[in-house]
């Protein structure tokens, strides 16, 4: 292979036998409603998961955002380092917060939109986990560094380690052969 994944398997491996990634999968167990924010690719990666955690994980609900709209809107009056505290609040605004998670991915750790969101939860009583793709953790949140040095590498990093998590708590990923003798009978199947 001609692209660098810089040993992305045995450094996720690494990353989940942490105590940071432990703490992160507490964080998780204890949430109710978690809210995953990114950029970029990394948004992609975790509207994905959204979806396959709420649908693979008991009694947990997860919430990824992909309103064009609300985000180009929201840019235009408070400014982009503002677009998730904006959802949040809207979402959220009339919540109890105390069983509320929001997972920030960044691959720089320093994004400004995610990290004050990240710091707008925590404010309103919720909890915040930072996965961090390099080696920089903003002061005064929680979260983890994974210390890469290639986007792609941090995108991938985060799939593994977020299918890692439906395993930790509780929840089951189904194999393709499970899922088609479970669905042989569907009229979806051809």
């Amino acid at each position: 292979m001609k692209i660098d994944f810089e040993n992305v398997q045995g450094r996720v491996e690494e990353i989940c036998s942490s105590s940071d990634y432990q703490r992160f999968v507490d964080k998780v167990n204890n949430a109710d409603e978690v809210f995953v924010i990114a950029n970029g690719g990394l948004h992609y990666v975790g509207s994905h998961l959204a979806t396959d955690c709420t649908r693979l994980i008991p009694n947990k609900t997860f919430h990824s955002f992909d309103s064009f709209g609300f985000i180009t809107s929201a840019a235009n009056d408070y400014g982009y380092t503002e677009v998730f505290v904006k959802w949040l609040s809207s979402f959220t605004g009339h919540k109890d917060m105390s069983k509320t998670l929001a997972i920030g991915m960044s691959c720089s750790g320093g994004s400004k939109n995610v990290v004050n969101a990240m710091k707008y939860v925590n404010a309103q009583g919720g909890d915040s986990f930072l996965l961090a793709g390099s080696d920089k953790l903003p002061e005064g949140l929680d979260g983890l560094k994974m210390k890469f040095d290639y986007f792609h590498t941090v995108e991938v990093a985060c799939m593994f380690l977020l299918y890692e998590l439906i395993h930790r708590v509780g929840g089951d990923c189904p194999s393709i052969a499970k899922e088609n003798i479970r669905n042989v009978a569907s009229p979806l199947r051809v």
